[in-house]
């Protein structure tokens, strides 16, 4: 038993991780122009496996949250995700920094009140709507999918907040019924190998009025040496970036029972119409 104790040890503990330079990052996307989306995802990825993970690590560089618009040493589930899709969709790390601008906040604005907060109300729909994400959960999934919902308004929210929480004034939370198509979690488990590559997976929990959201974790989906697995900042167990195969993601998820999760909402990334054009050459 201590000698299992000891692999499962060696198993989760964080890598040392050197983060990569600007001019590493720069490369790889240079690198990945020319091949599918789903390729580009998982290649400019590759220099960020292993890297901490850190709560809320990007911010306005001022202001409410002074943490930095971009950075390449720690992320979170969603800022993984956000930095992995301006990567992918720009021709430059120049041009990455504009389109990461418009993944984040409303009409490309850098203020915090127009950020995307809410997973379910604002940030998928809104950027299905941009035509940077497609909802393929229906599609995958297709007769097993329900549809879930999630109240909120400024009451829920302010039911729910705690100090960690956004600090937003009762006009900028989001009110009504928002709705997502969810994959039950035992089915998609056992489909998971029907996820394609480039998918963005998004973690559905149990509906809790003690909680504002039931999105709780996001994460990239790469097809690595013939394997489905999911390329995400994880915070529990890991605490870095990993490359965690997806039936063994699905099998630790049914293991939650504090916060029960129900399933997977799906969607693929794509080049909206109104992508942001590259800066002009100086």
């Amino acid at each position: 038993m201590l000698a299992l104790a000891a692999q499962l040890a060696l198993a989760v503990a964080p890598a040392a991780f050197s983060p990569p330079s600007e001019e590493q990052v720069a490369r790889a996307v240079v690198e990945a122009r020319g091949h599918d989306l789903p390729t580009r995802l998982r290649m400019v990825t590759e220099p960020f496996l292993d890297a901490p993970y850190r709560h809320s690590p990007l911010g306005e560089g001022s202001g409410v949250d002074p943490d930095p618009l971009l950075r390449f040493d720690a992320f979170d589930c969603t800022t993984f995700v956000e930095t992995a899709m301006a990567l992918a969709l720009a021709e430059d790390l120049a041009h990455a920094r504009r389109v990461l601008d418009v993944l984040r906040y409303r009409e490309g604005k850098v203020d915090y009140l127009a950020r995307r907060h809410f997973p379910e109300a604002e940030w998928i729909p809104e950027l299905v709507r941009l035509g940077f994400l497609e909802d393929i959960t229906r599609t995958i999934g297709g007769t097993e999918v329900r549809v879930e919902e999630k109240r909120l308004d400024a009451r829920v929210w302010h039911r729910a907040r705690h100090p960690g929480m956004p600090a937003l004034p009762d006009a900028r939370i989001p009110s009504g019924t928002f709705r997502l198509d969810v994959w039950p979690l035992d089915q998609a488990r056992a489909g998971a190998a029907r996820i394609p590559p480039g998918t963005i997976l998004h973690l559905v929990r149990v509906d809790y009025g003690s909680v504002p959201v039931r999105v709780s974790h996001q994460g990239i989906v790469i097809d690595k040496d013939g394997q489905r697995v999911l390329r995400h900042a994880a915070d529990r167990m890991h605490h870095r970036v990993v490359d965690e195969p997806l039936d063994r993601f699905f099998s630790r998820m049914q293991q939650y029972k504090k916060w029960p999760v129900t399933g997977v909402h799906l969607t693929r990334v794509t080049t909206p119409p109104a992508l942001p054009p590259p800066p002009a050459a100086p």
